[in-house]
């Protein structure tokens, strides 16, 4: 009897045994698995066998990438808007609003006294309205165009292909206005105004803008449909060779009818400096990136030696070196690591639309894009992030 307490005392206190080996599922790859050497088949095995360490390295190191490529597509999407918008769409300098309508000759009478060409000017209406569609309503800027074309003023365009000033019966409206709305081409919108009344129009085409909502009908349609149509109350101006943008704002708002002139460059000035704010959420979006990259791996990869002390000790014993044993560790961390990144970079992209949707603004829209670079420099920074901690 006590020969028989001292050893169930003596099962008590050894450790468990390990649980049996199984084959993975490489080894049912015969060609592929005969030309793995002995070490590496031993990491294959270790990384297949303890799945609990596996699915936590990979959503880790996963997440950590997305979060990387998250936050350089949010910097890839709000940078360039601000270039889109007064480079390639708005390409009037000088905005003249009037008090009182004016007329062909007026405005041409206006451009001559103030020392601009007649070509140089644009006389439009420019006004509010309200845009009802299936998807609700909005109250979005309204242009008419005097010459039935907005050539070289604002360019009408959807990725790099050129949209006609809309004819009778038409509308375009920008993307973001589109979306927001749930508006194709195709569908038939209304525009609401107390003054001017309610219009039916057909969508003919959706055009790129990022800053602000703009719809764009022909002055026929108001007169098809029986409607007063709008005055020309404003006159869009390029700026002069060699001239100051703001010095020449004073000479064209010092004309009797003049309510004021808006010079594009301060716009495109505030809307720069508001968008500039939001480089802060792509700072925290990276660091937190990190912490979590930094904490995932230094956590894992102490459990896994604290797991491990008895196998390290004995290949210390067959004669491993402190370098061989420290590479025989982390070449599993570093696979795993591989297998987390490459997870990572689809749920990046998603994260990205996904944040974006959510951050977006009233007045500006942001077209998702992730340079390819910015996916080189998220998965970069996640494997520089494994390599610190492999050293530590």
């Amino acid at each position: 009897i006590r020969r028989q307490r001292q050893m169930c005392i003596r099962d008590r206190i050894r450790p468990k045994a390990p649980k049996a080996g199984k084959r993975v599922f490489l080894e049912y790859i015969a060609p592929l698995w005969k030309r793995l050497s002995f070490l590496r088949k031993v990491s294959v095995r270790n990384v297949l066998r303890y799945r609990s360490r596996l699915v936590m390295m990979v959503l880790g190191i996963g997440g950590c990438t997305a979060l990387l490529i998250t936050g350089f597509g949010l910097r890839d999407s709000i940078q360039p808007v601000v270039d889109m918008q007064f480079d390639q769409i708005t390409l009037y300098d000088y905005t003249a609003a009037f008090q009182d309508p004016l007329s062909q000759t007026e405005a041409a009478a206006y451009l001559a006294d103030r020392g601009w060409d007649q070509d140089a000017g644009l006389l439009v209406h420019s006004g509010s309205v309200d845009v009802d569609a299936a998807g609700g309503s909005k109250s979005v800027y309204l242009v008419i165009s005097a010459s039935d074309s907005l050539d070289g003023f604002i360019s009408l365009h959807r990725d790099q292909e050129a949209i006609p000033y809309p004819g009778p019966g038409e509308v375009v409206l920008n993307t973001g206005l589109a979306q927001r709305l749930g508006i194709s081409p195709g569908d038939t919108i209304r525009l609401l105004d107390e003054k001017l009344g309610t219009l039916e129009a057909t969508v003919s085409a959706v055009c790129d803008n990022y800053v602000f909502d703009y719809v764009y009908v022909a002055r026929q349609t108001y007169l098809d449909q029986g409607l007063e149509p709008p005055d020309y109350n404003t006159v869009y101006l390029h700026a002069r060779p060699d001239a100051g943008l703001y010095e020449d704002g004073v000479v064209l708002s010092d004309y009797e009818g003049v309510s004021s002139v808006t010079v594009n460059e301060a716009t495109r000035e505030r809307v720069d400096t508001m968008l500039a704010r939001m480089d802060l959420i792509v700072i925290v979006v990276v660091l937190c990136a990190a912490a979590l990259a930094f904490i995932v791996l230094y956590n894992l990869t102490n459990i896994n030696i604290t797991e491990r002390v008895r196998e390290i000790a004995t290949i210390k014993v067959l004669g491993f070196r402190k370098r061989e044993v420290n590479h025989y560790v982390n070449k599993e961390t570093v696979l795993l690591t591989i297998i987390g990144v490459v997870l990572g970079i689809p749920a990046g992209y998603a994260f990205s639309h996904m944040l974006t949707y959510v951050l977006k603004m009233p007045s500006i829209y942001f077209a998702v894009t992730i340079d390819p670079i910015s996916y080189a420099y998220a998965c970069g920074l996640t494997l520089l992030f494994a390599f610190i901690v492999a050293q530590l």
